[in-house]
């Protein structure tokens, strides 16, 4: 822009020294023609001076060159502070865009970072939640277990114990009877040289000795089994009550763990 507008200055000036010079040529030329051809009447004489003509235009160029120049720099100084304004304006946008930017990428990394926390936090409480779930599980697991194996424990003890004094029984009744045989029989033998109302009497004897002992071993064993069905029955009674306060302690500590 101020290249043109120096251009059309300097046209400017350049015409304007033109129209003066032909316009002093012209003066100069219609004077002496009007001399001429006047038939020698010269009323006025007109004296032109190319000197002052040519000053005079000198100073029109010259302040007009001046105008020119002071609206030149005048011209450059609009858009030198266009430029620069715009240049502010331009890196003050660009400040703020990278300013904006920094920020959101600032909060998008914050929100990341919260976000992962979160998930990471909540993973933790799930797992933790899970192992305690688990443990408790098999900690219950455990312990009906061992209550089970204790009682079948006790229960096989009861029951081999039984045995034991069942067949404890048994074996001192077959001895009781085999001893008694042998007495009834060397008895027998010993009478026999007595008579044979002795050995009838002693067979008798005998007889109801034996029939007594197996009386005797009969009630004992009944007695024994019958005392062995209550100790049972007992042991039974005891099973179920302990079975039932484990399984309403178990009840309790769930409904508290559940709470």
């Amino acid at each position: 822009m101020s290249e043109d507008v120096k251009q059309v200055g300097t046209q400017f000036a350049s015409d304007y020294l033109t129209s003066v010079q032909n316009n002093a040529v012209n003066n100069l030329t219609s004077d002496d023609d009007d001399t001429a051809g006047g038939g020698g009447a010269a009323d006025v004489t007109k004296i032109n001076d190319p000197s002052l003509q040519s000053q005079i235009a000198l100073m029109d160029i010259q302040n007009t060159q001046q105008q020119l120049n002071l609206e030149t720099a005048a011209e450059l100084d609009r858009i030198q502070r266009e430029f620069y304004t715009g240049q502010d304006i331009r890196k003050l946008q660009e400040e703020g865009t990278q300013s904006r930017l920094g920020q959101m990428l600032g909060g998008e990394e914050q929100r990341r970072s919260a976000r992962v926390a979160g998930q990471e936090q909540r993973a933790g409480y799930a797992e933790q939640g899970a192992q305690g779930r688990a443990s408790a599980r098999v900690a219950g697991e455990e312990q009906r277990a061992g209550m089970a194996e204790t009682g079948a424990q006790q229960r096989a003890s009861a029951r081999v114990a039984g045995e034991e004094q069942r067949a404890g029984y048994a074996e001192q009744g077959t001895q009781q009877r085999s001893s008694a045989r042998v007495a009834g029989e060397e008895q027998r033998a010993g009478m026999a040289e007595s008579g044979s109302q002795q050995r009838a009497s002693a067979r008798v004897a005998g007889e109801e000795q034996r029939a007594g002992i197996a009386e005797t071993g009969a009630q004992t064993r009944s007695t024994k089994r019958v005392e062995g069905q209550e100790v049972r029955e007992t042991d039974l009674q005891r099973e179920m009550f302990r079975r039932y306060k484990e399984s309403r302690d178990y009840g309790q500590a769930q409904s508290a763990y559940k709470a």
